[in-house]
């Protein structure tokens, strides 16, 4: 199938999707992830803080305009609603355990506890695997309880594996065991190389590494670490590769958020009447929304200067709109895999 996307001739699948998902040549996307995994090992503060500044805000946007455009109206405004008030619930303590009004343990298991009762939301609405859905906010109000930090830094891990779960939503066939495949040896395997200290050692025996050099003005390597690492290793040998391992993960997540989502909730959002499509009106122009990038764009430098201004303010701003989308992927992929977001067949 042929389709005309803003003057070019873009060649389509039968499913309404791209012949090729991702926007590059796939020997192009392999040397990316490469150099992606060279600069997470080499560079790590560098990479994690440059890359959290352009890329940070860009990804949060396109990842809500990803899920309002796949599963939106599948939702209802009145379930949308309620996801709503509890993100915003969740942002507010946060937002108090960043400003001091409450102590950050006592704002981080209200956090969690209001992230578990958002997955509740939808168990009773899963047609499969209720028990996992159970499990999930079972497992987060215990963390609320027991472990809050532990509990919220594992989320923030499995944040970054969450492409894998809208890929295999979203394709089909072999298609989907492809895609599937690579995408796992890229957000698993790669990270779990990092993680082994092996490529650290290679590149440090030829003198290519410099795990503390930044281009922002961020701080140390030890005050971002928290971000990825659990208290008890902070001061392990381990500690910078796995860092390092989650910085990987996350530019790789950067890149499909950015990079392959939008093209996969172009056209193929809209065929079935009242199936899908977004209860939010968003910038378009295309398929691809060139006036939505060029917002992206815009969004993403604005809050690059507040990083180089004053990089921790600027953070604790991203990090309460990155709670919004973070949060919110959890209860759509467990409807989406119990089944409970089946689009309506096209009257």
């Amino acid at each position: 199938m042929l389709r005309r996307t803003g003057g070019e001739v873009e060649r389509r699948c039968g499913d309404g999707l791209p012949a090729r998902l991702l926007p590059v040549p796939g020997p192009v996307a392999a040397l990316a992830a490469a150099g992606m995994l060279l600069a997470a090992v080499a560079l790590p503060l560098a990479t994690y803080t440059t890359t959290l500044a352009l890329f940070g805000l860009a990804h949060v946007l396109s990842e809500l305009r990803y899920v309002d455009a796949r599963f939106g109206r599948r939702l209802g405004t009145r379930l949308a609603g309620r996801f709503a008030a509890l993100l915003l619930g969740a942002a507010a303590l946060r937002l108090a355990g960043m400003q001091g009004w409450l102590r950050p343990e006592a704002a981080v298991a209200g956090e969690l506890a209001l992230a578990a009762l958002l997955v509740a939301l939808v168990v009773g609405r899963m047609r499969h695997r209720r028990w996992l859905g159970g499990a999930v906010a079972g497992g987060l109000a215990a963390g609320a309880v027991l472990a809050p930090f532990a509990t919220l830094l594992a989320a923030a891990i499995l944040h970054n594996l969450t492409p894998l779960g809208f890929l295999a939503e979203r394709l089909r066939g072999a298609r989907r065991r492809r895609a599937m495949a690579v995408a796992a040896l890229a957000f698993l395997g790669l990270p779990l190389l990092v993680a082994t200290g092996l490529p650290f050692r290679w590149l440090a025996g030829a003198g290519l590494v410099a795990p503390e050099a930044a281009l922002f003005p961020a701080g140390g390597l030890a005050d971002h670490l928290p971000a990825y690492v659990p208290a008890s290793a902070l001061w392990s040998d381990w500690a910078l590769h796995a860092f390092a391992a989650s910085v990987l993960a996350q530019c790789l997540h950067y890149a499909v958020v950015i990079g392959v989502l939008p093209r996969l909730a172009g056209e193929a959002e809209r065929p079935a009447r009242g199936a899908a499509g977004p209860l939010l009106r968003w910038p378009s122009g295309g398929p691809l929304g060139w006036r939505f990038l060029l917002g992206l764009g815009a969004a993403g430098a604005g809050l690059a200067l507040g990083f180089w201004l004053d990089y921790a303010a600027a953070k604790r701003v991203y990090a309460l709109a990155a709670l919004l989308h973070a949060w919110v992927e959890w209860p759509i992929l467990l409807l989406a895999l119990g089944a409970g977001l089946q689009a309506r067949p096209s009257a």
